[in-house]
């Protein structure tokens, strides 16, 4: 549900083919590709500042799940906001032409 929520899926939608992931999982374990993405991600989490290039590793994590949880807050907000605009919008044109002026 958590995918079908992140890609914006209906949750009647039947998601990924099994074999789509195992094939994806394949094709990076090719030629050091897990590796390279690993680096990728790092590279990212460094420039955002979660991370430290060439540091230590540490056990605490408190800095970036703060960050993934105002992420998060952040989603949420705007989804709530959708929502309540979609609902809004089923109430029929006729409501949105009076409040647009």
């Amino acid at each position: 549900m958590d995918w079908k929520y992140c890609l914006g899926l209906e949750l009647d939608d039947p998601g990924f083919d099994f074999t789509v992931l195992s094939e994806f999982r394949d094709r990076v374990a090719k030629g050091n590709r897990a590796d390279r993405l690993l680096a990728l991600v790092v590279d990212r989490l460094a420039e955002a500042g979660l991370v430290k290039r060439r540091g230590r590793i540490r056990t605490d994590s408190t800095h970036v799940l703060a960050a993934v949880r105002r992420l998060n807050r952040g989603e949420l907000v705007a989804e709530t906001l959708r929502c309540a605009l979609e609902d809004l919008a089923l109430q029929g044109e006729g409501w949105l032409g009076a409040a647009g002026g």
